[in-house]
This record gives C-alpha cells, structure tokens and sequence, in this order.
C-alpha cells in the first residue's frame, strides 16, 4: 500500500502591467497549487478562480480544495497502483461531490499528472495581442522569425471605433497570409458586431470569440456578415450542449473556468463530432498551469496552436527548475505566503 499526502501552497505572481479584465483590474494574480504524493511520485494541479469571469472566488476555492485534501491526507483513498487511482470508486465519489470549476480542474489535474511516465513536446503557443494598438504595432514591427498563421487579438474593450480601426490597423501590419484571431469578451451588442463585421475583412478573420452576451445572436451576425465565431464562455456553463450552429468555427477550452478534465475532454470530442476547432486557451494561470495545458493541448489537439502566451504578463515564473515527469516541482518561494508552515514544509521537502 503506497503512502499518500495531499497538501497546499498560496502563491501571488505579481504582474509586469495592470491587467485590465472585463468587470476588474488585476496588478496579481493569486491562486493556490495541489500537491499529491503517492509514494515517491509527484502530481500538481493549479486553483486560481480569475474574478470576473470564475464564478467563485479563491476563498471558496480553497474551502473546498481543503475538503478534498483531509480525504486523502485521511486514508480515504487506498490506492496499490495508478491504475487503481483513477478507478478508485471513493474518489470518484469524492470529486461528483465536488462544485467549483477551478477545484475540480485543480484536483483532476493533479491526479492526471501523477500518471503521466513522460511529457510531450510542447506545442508553439498562438501569439496574444493585449495592450496598447500602439504597443500591439510595435510588437509587430519587431517581429522576428517566422509568422504563425494566426494572431489572437483582444478587443472590447473601448468604443466601437477605436476597435475596429485597432482591427485594421492590425491586419495592415500583418503579412496577408496571416489571420487573426477576435476576442470580444461579450462587449458588443448584435449591432455593434455587425457594424465591426461591416468595416473590416472578415477573410482574414478565422472567428470572434463570444461577440455579444446572447450566444442565440452569434448565427445571425455570420448570416448577415460572414464573421465566424467560437463559443468561449459559453461552454463554460456546464448545462448548455453543443450542437450544430451556422457559422460556428472553434470551441475555446479554459480549463480553470470549464471545470475538470472530463468535461475538457467531452468538449474536444463533441466539437470533432461537430468538425468544428477545439482551442485550448488559459485564465492567466502560473507555469504550472500553463504546463498542464501546453500537455492537454499536445495530447489532446495536437492540430492546434493553444492560446497560452500569458506567461509574459508576470515578472517571474512561480517554478524555477525543469517540470520533471513524477518529479517534486520547485517552487520560487518569493511568490509563495511565508506565513503558512505547512508550505515552508512543503517547500522543504521539495528542495
């Protein structure tokens, strides 16, 4: 019988520049990362709740999160094998009892991990487009190497005017060969998307992502402009099931908002059974996070470049050494609270 230890770290990543989200402005990023150990073998996985779009916040995340650990930490879970982890009827009763996103995302990632003999390579990462257009032009200008096939470009975020000349001027400064990517984070009405989608060349665009709050209008703006869109918060409400729509192009998969890794996977399959992209993308998570998905995407949707070029928001890595397969993790204590003595000795212990 393998010995098995669940424990808990707090981090907070400060960022290079305030993070401007839909409802919020972050200058951190705070959330909490899972340990497992079953015998001489690591797993991680990664809660932090982004406000304002995490229905939860990291307070109830780690309430619950603390419930899961005194199960395993208890015996409750008796496992001789991995194998008999992931069948293990207790926990499986454990996690249905489980309701936050992040917590289950946090707790299925960590067991995922534990099984996991190697890593993938990791895919190339589509670039983001965030800030300034004075900035997002500057970036372009030094551009250097090859040009991916597409960039993500966020906009809602000021007036109709200012978004689609920042869509334009973008597109000029791009080689035509390559597309971008729209995220519009439910900003604009039906009507200010089809007056966006009437000033620019939507050839060029592969899809918007969740262009108005009212996912029945999506198939409208295709019909009467030809813009395509992805379905982003929309998947995140674990009630609402695919199915086909006019104009749908890609399903964005953000775990930490999605939920577990069962529901990720279901989501790839309902959207190859719809031949639609499947996309994963991150919440802004730290470099445990972002190896977790850079893994699922390399697994999972090897055919796409994933949306997690969100590492260049912070000032440092939260982990300092090469992620090893099975391997304790190290952790940058600057980042971590120092006032909790079950992470000095979890940070101990990983050294």
């Amino acid at each position: 019988m393998k010995h098995c230890k669940a424990d808990i770290l707090r981090y907070r990543l400060p960022l290079k520049q305030p993070l401007f989200l839909k409802y919020s402005c972050l200058s951190e990023r705070e959330g909490l990362i899972l340990r497992l150990s079953i015998g001489h073998r690591y797993g991680y996985g990664e809660i932090a709740p982004l406000p304002g779009f995490s229905r939860e916040n990291l307070s109830e995340a780690e309430e619950q999160l603390r419930v899961f650990c005194r199960a395993f930490n208890a015996g409750g879970f008796k496992p001789s094998s991995f194998s008999d982890l992931a069948n293990c009827a207790s926990l499986t009763e454990t996690l249905g009892a489980l309701s936050i996103p992040s917590v289950l995302f946090g707790i299925e990632s960590a067991l995922w991990w534990l099984r996991q003999d190697h890593w993938f390579v990791p895919p190339e990462t589509g670039p983001l487009f965030q800030g300034s257009t004075e900035h997002i032009l500057q970036r372009l200008d030094q551009w250097q190497g090859n040009w991916p096939n597409e960039f993500k470009l966020k906009i809602g975020r000021g007036s109709i005017e200012d978004d689609c000349v920042r869509i334009n001027l973008v597109l000029k400064a791009l080689p035509k060969s390559v597309n971008i990517k729209l995220d519009a984070n439910q900003q604009w009405t039906l009507e200010q998307a089809i007056r966006v989608a009437n000033s620019i060349d939507v050839k060029r665009v592969a899809f918007v992502e969740e262009p108005t709050a009212h996912v029945a209008e999506f198939s409208e703006l295709y019909e009467k402009t030809g813009l395509h869109f992805a379905l982003d918060e929309t998947v995140q409400n674990p009630e609402y099931l695919l199915h086909p729509m006019q104009g749908l192009a890609a399903i964005v998969i953000k775990p930490t908002l999605v939920g577990g890794l069962e529901r990720c996977r279901q989501l790839v399959t309902m959207g190859r059974s719809l031949g639609v992209r499947t996309v994963f993308s991150s919440s802004y998570e730290s470099s445990i996070g972002l190896h977790i998905l850079e893994q699922l995407s390399a697994q999972w949707t090897p055919e796409e470049q994933p949306g997690l070029d969100t590492s260049s928001a912070f000032i440092d890595s939260l982990t300092s050494e090469m992620i090893i397969a099975g391997q304790p993790v190290s952790i940058n204590p600057a980042f971590v609270s120092l006032g909790d003595t079950g992470l000095k000795r979890s940070l101990k212990e990983s050294s």
